[in-house]
């Protein structure tokens, strides 16, 4: 879609101090609940993340789970450290758009692919 700036969902939960029942935006067609639930992605509101932020600042990284349902199993522990993410989040084989610019000109541009939302590369062909 024009305005998504990825070409899927990639994180695995979505943890969040408040949350709004309502969807807002004046683009959105659902709310964020039904979207996370469509992509199978939990999610968790009341969360003091000024307090989780701290925590990791001072302890470093840590992994966790977010469990949805009072008597559901904890997952199985996956170390994003033995993944290769950027593999994960990046195309599978090289994009090339030829933009024109005022002249006719077609400037070069190379971009590195390591997570780059959609955004970036409509910048590049518009500007």
């Amino acid at each position: 879609p024009r305005y998504f700036e990825g070409k899927k969902i990639f994180p695995v939960a979505v943890v969040v101090s408040e949350y709004s029942f309502a969807a807002s935006h004046f683009q959105a067609a659902r709310s964020l609940a039904t979207w996370l639930d469509e992509q199978g992605v939990p999610g968790i509101f009341g969360v003091d993340t000024r307090a989780v932020t701290k925590v990791l600042r001072e302890q470093g990284s840590a992994l966790g789970a977010v469990v949805v349902g009072k008597d559901a199993p904890c997952p199985e522990w996956v170390d994003p450290n033995e993944r290769n993410l950027v593999a994960e989040v990046s195309i599978a084989s090289p994009m090339t758009l030829e933009p024109k610019d005022a002249t006719g000109n077609t400037p070069k541009v190379l971009a590195v692919d390591c997570g780059m939302k959609h955004n970036i590369a409509r910048f590049f062909v518009h500007h």
